[in-house]
Formats: structure tokens, sequence, C-alpha cells
């Protein structure tokens, strides 16, 4: 994957919603990798139609420590309660039109296409995070495993690199 020149949604709008427990660098890096992957999914698939992002904290994972996702030195698998999808504590949508991103109130419309982004709450106090990302309308499920390295956050691994790639893009 490479980095792109894709603006990232404005971490502004996002930023009011963490609390003093969630590291917003994390969020900040994990923004700049999903909008590229978002962008580049976009550019394969077709510009046509609606597409959008949904963000939102984690804080209940299903049996986080019981669960191992082994990539990259391995991460406690993020696993949500229905359908295996992360609640969301609280969510933001954003719509991407004419190279810009958009927040909105709610998704416009039906046969939109979605990349939902779980991230989990309460990343201050952990040295890694992996973030669970849905598209839809085909149901497809990648994780993205994060870890501070000196100080910053890099995404080391994808679940989905034996597909399309290692993933190169640091944050």
């Amino acid at each position: 994957m490479k980095s792109s020149e894709t603006k990232t949604i404005a971490f502004e709008t996002l930023e009011r919603k963490l609390v003093a427990d969630d590291d917003c660098a994390l969020w900040r890096a994990a923004l700049c990798v999903l909008t590229d992957e978002f962008a580049r999914r976009q550019a394969a698939e077709s510009h046509r139609g609606v597409w959008a992002m949904v963000v939102g904290a984690c804080s209940h994972w299903v049996r986080p420590h019981n669960s191992r996702w082994n990539a990259a030195g391995g991460f406690a698998f993020p696993d949500g309660y229905k359908d295996s999808v992360p609640e969301l504590d609280w969510s933001l949508i954003f719509v991407f039109r004419n190279g810009e991103w958009a927040p909105v109130e709610k998704l416009p419309g039906k046969n939109i296409k979605v990349f939902r982004v779980a991230i989990p709450a309460r990343t201050a106090r952990h040295k890694q995070a992996a973030i669970h990302t849905r598209w839809t309308p085909n149901g497809e499920t990648v994780l993205y495993g994060f870890r501070k390295v000196a100080e910053k956050w890099e995404c080391v691994a994808a679940s989905d690199e034996r597909s399309r790639g290692r993933i190169s893009l640091n944050s």
C-alpha cells in the first residue's frame, strides 16, 4: 500500500469526542492509514455513488483477552457483539464527496458504500491496538494492528495482507 494525497478526516471533529484515556496520536495515525485505504478502495471500484466512513470508539470487546490475532507479534482479537461487529460507544459519520470529507448526521439514503471503523477506547494505557473495520454492503472485514514504537504509532499489520501484499504505510 502506498501513501496517497488523500485528505484525512478533519481530526478536530473527532477530537471533541475523545476522552483522557484515548490516545489522540493513535486516532490520528489510524485515520491517516484508514483514509488512505478508503481512497484506494474507491479508486479501484468506482467513484460513483455515495461513499461514507463511520468512525467510532468501542470500549466493550467480547472476550478480548481470550482470543488472539497472531499477526505481527499478536494482538487481542477485536471481536464484537452483533454479527461479529463491535458495538460503538459513539460514532461520527463522514461522507466523501469531490475529494473532501464532510460530517453528516446520518447516512444519506440507501445503496451507500460504507467503511465502518471501530477503534478501541482507553488506548492511552496501551502500546498496541487492533482496529476492526468492515465494508458494506459486501461485509468484508479487515483488521489493522498498530504498535507504539519509539513513542510513535505505526500500522504493523493488516488481516488482508495475504491477498494484497504487506502493509507498508507507517503512520
